[in-house]
């Protein structure tokens, strides 16, 4: 039904069906809106339905609206806790009776549509329109008279019902029950521009002189505020200034103040001294002593995620529960200044990641050079390159990364283009200890690897090509091996990284620690062949191994499965032994599977309200197969049902 380009002059961001049609829940018929809440700008869910019950439907929509840009009901603890208990005739709040036509829009609505918009949720909404919407002068009550409210009400034969009220406070219109007439409401009042008596028109539910023609008035920017409190103390902060749209604000269709609300500075530029761990790990650990989950311990470490992690939400504190395969939104924005991952100079400023320089600078031009140096040119920098193919079963040497290698990248294709071929990258620290894929243990998914600072991206061996890099210049050394198992098919190994390019007094004869592959480093951009490089190693030893082929696939999507692989004892030359230790051979099963969930939906509470519009609430929990109860965050993804929403069960 919409077009697929956000450009095209009949595509629109959000959609809004209004229907005669009553709508129904489970078990009542009271619901007079449905929208899902914060899917502006999502093509699939950015939507509303409403239920047309005359003028005040436009109440209905303008509330749902307040949903799809993320407002919830004025009442949840979010805006009470932050707010404090709010009066009940704002539009979002969940039992509307009486409009505060001066505020119609909570302080908690408008601090989160600010929010949900500076976070850059509204970007379909930016493009200009090929024609300009022009909104009438005229007040409704002008082009819809008192019986055609009613009409539009409460059905074609209603008719105004004058009770002696007050004329512009409620509309009272006739109607039936069960065979009865009566006289209902709506709890709205009387459409502004509605005559009321001898030259005179309802205004905001008040029967006054008819006004004079409303002049337009454009809003205007006041000042800028001085700058606010640097965000971090060392390793690059941000300072906030803001200005309001009030030097006037607008009024009576006047025009939206534009250009920037917030400008921002870098401050406290200077490197944090001694610092063991980069600023989101400090945030992760913080933020996760405060995280309950049935899924892992209180004494878990949180670390950061970032593989897999999409570009819009790297300003997010995503955190993952070290040695498990669970993570968690820990934080919806990170704090100001934390950089966007650690390979970006970009810096995160209120949710969103902005440019910035290696120096960290908002505004900065600098870049790392090839060797990792900042507003460097490239002309101190030697490439290091070259090729391993021949290997033998086991651990095989293949490169040494020294300290201060940047821009690398290590890549094994599958054997003539095969998945699977059993051949693994692993990566080893200076002290010998395996941070990938060691003790023929491997590593299936993607996995971050953070070295002091500096992080390695592992692609997983799921693809037809199996990839190691890093960008930042290493603060350790780290010796990458490749595992050969299984049929013993030939892997072919490049490998690229930049240094600094040495002074003659600085050459070192670069050995492996078995003595193994020695090799002088060469003041010159040379490639080292195979012939160099690929001599192979393996741990010396006269019995054999037990060595893992790869793990299957799971036997099932989610739930609980099982996965398989073979294990053979395999002698250093690569035939096969008898002598390996029955006790210490690798696991040829294990269970697998992520979690399966699904929103589980409870009954319709009763109408707030015995009469009139009131409002409903109904139990939604996220929960596994088993009916086991999930934290929410399990069913991101899934469509996330109405919780809250508007009921009319009869007239008052």
């Amino acid at each position: 039904m919409n077009k697929n380009n956000d450009k095209h002059p009949d595509y629109w961001d959000t959609a809004i069906l209004f229907t005669r049609q009553d709508l129904c829940g489970a078990s009542t018929c009271d619901t007079l809106g449905l929208a899902d809440v914060g899917t502006m700008c999502d093509p699939k869910r950015s939507c509303s339905v409403i239920e047309d019950d005359g003028l005040p439907s436009s109440f209905t929509a303008a509330h749902e609206l307040g949903h799809v840009f993320n407002m919830p009901h004025d009442n949840v603890r979010a805006c009470e806790d932050v707010f404090g208990k709010m009066q009940d005739n704002h539009m979002m709040s969940p039992t509307l009776i009486k409009m505060n036509r001066t505020s119609p829009w909570s302080p908690c609505s408008a601090a989160i549509i600010t929010e949900f918009l500076d976070g850059g949720h509204g970007e379909c909404l930016l493009d200009q329109p090929q024609k300009q919407l022009v909104l009438p002068d005229a007040s409704p009550g002008a082009s819809y008279d008192l019986n055609r409210q009613c009409e539009l009400a409460f059905g074609e034969d209603s008719m105004p019902c004058l009770l002696g009220q007050l004329p512009c406070s409620r509309l009272w219109c006739t109607g039936k029950s069960s065979t009865h007439l009566v006289c209902m409401t709506r709890h709205f009042p009387w459409a502004d521009g509605t005559e009321c008596g001898d030259g005179k028109v309802c205004d905001r539910g008040v029967c006054s002189e008819k006004p004079a023609k409303k002049v337009t008035v454009d809003g205007r920017w006041g000042s800028w505020s001085v700058f606010g409190s640097c965000s971090r103390t060392c390793g690059g902060g941000i300072q906030l200034s803001k200005r309001e749209c009030t030097n006037p604000a607008p009024s009576n269709g006047g025009k939206y103040c534009r250009g920037m609300r917030v400008k921002y500075r870098s401050c406290n530029l200077n490197h944090c001294t001694d610092a063991e761990k980069t600023f989101r790990e400090e945030q992760c650990e913080t933020s996760g002593r405060n995280f309950n989950s049935n899924h892992v311990s209180q004494s878990v470490v949180w670390v950061p995620k970032y593989s897999g992690v999409s570009l819009g939400d790297r300003c997010k504190l995503v955190c993952r529960a070290n040695g498990t395969g669970y993570f968690y939104i820990l934080a919806p924005k990170v704090t100001d200044g934390t950089p966007c991952s650690p390979d970006s100079t970009g810096v995160c400023v209120q949710g969103k990641c902005i440019k910035a320089g290696c120096d960290g600078k908002i505004g900065s031009n600098k870049k790392f050079d090839k060797c990792g140096i900042c507003g460097g040119e490239n002309k101190g920098c030697k490439k290091v390159s070259g090729l391993f193919t021949k290997p033998m079963h086991g651990y095989n040497f293949v490169v040494m990364l020294p300290e201060g290698a940047a821009n690398i990248d290590v890549r094994q294709r599958g054997y003539k283009g095969m998945k699977g071929d059993e051949n693994y990258l692993a990566v080893k620290n200076s002290k010998g200890q395996y941070l990938l894929n060691g003790n023929y243990v491997v590593s299936a998914g993607e996995k971050d690897i953070l070295v002091k600072h500096t992080l390695l991206r592992y692609s997983g061996t799921s693809g037809l090509s199996e990839t190691l890099q890093a960008v930042k210049p290493l603060r350790e050394a780290l010796t990458v091996e490749v595992l050969c198992a299984g049929k013993m098919t030939p892997p072919r190994i490049r490998y690229s990284f930049y240094l600094p390019r040495q002074t003659k007094e600085d050459k070192t004869l670069k050995k492996h620690p078995s003595g193994q592959n020695s090799v002088l480093e060469k003041d010159s951009s040379s490639v080292k062949e195979s012939g160099t490089l690929k001599n192979s190693y393996i741990e010396e030893s006269a019995a054999g191994k037990w060595v893992p082929a790869s793990w299957e696939e799971c036997s099932v999507t989610c739930g609980h499965g099982v996965q398989k692989r073979s294990v053979q004892c395999i002698r250093p030359d690569g035939k096969p032994g008898l002598d390996c230790d029955p006790s210490q051979i690798p696991s040829e099963t294990k269970v697998c599977g992520d979690i399966c969930s699904e929103w589980h939906i409870g009954q319709w509470s009763p109408c707030s309200r015995t009469c009139g519009k009131g409002f409903k609430k109904r139990p939604l929990l996220c929960k596994s197969p088993t009916g086991q109860l999930l934290t929410r965050d399990h069913c991101t993804g899934i469509r996330k049902p109405q919780e809250l929403d508007f009921c009319n069960l009869k007239a008052c």
